[in-house]
């Protein structure tokens, strides 16, 4: 049945544009929580470089203010990028779910159709037999 493979291909095109989904949400939270450590070890070395220097000590409350809502940014889009893929996630295993019902429907459909078709060639053969019987008892 042509329309049964051409739903389970459009699903598995689904599926594969779900794990992309998530791929690149997952690769946009890897980039935020590298940008997080990043902006961690910079406010490092400048409070290093403010305790060494007196004028950079002047300029250092600025740089943290600043470091500070950065933070704060990075943080919320990381809860917000982790809410994203959990929902990506979830709506790849409905796609999964989906893609493997019309899969295991199509399978027992060529089962059955199998198992007819051996009934069939059985019959046959049973009719073949039993007349080559009554022929070889005449």
């Amino acid at each position: 049945m042509a329309g049964m493979q051409n739903l389970i291909r459009v699903h598995k095109w689904k599926l594969d544009e779900k794990r992309r989904e998530v791929t690149d949400l997952e690769n946009l939270l890897e980039n935020f929580n590298a940008q997080l450590t990043k902006l961690n070890q910079e406010q490092v070395k400048e409070q290093e470089l403010a305790s060494n220097d007196p004028e950079a000590a002047l300029l250092y409350a600025n740089y943290a203010k600043a470091a500070t809502l950065r933070r704060e940014n990075l943080m919320n889009s990381i809860q917000d990028m982790e809410a994203k893929i959990e929902v990506a996630r979830s709506e790849m295993a409905e796609a999964f779910q989906e893609l493997k019902k019309y899969e295991i429907s199509e399978e027992n459909r060529i089962r059955l159709l199998k198992e007819q078709q051996m009934k069939k060639q059985q019959a046959e053969m049973d009719a073949f037999s039993i007349e080559a019987y009554r022929r070889k008892s005449r």
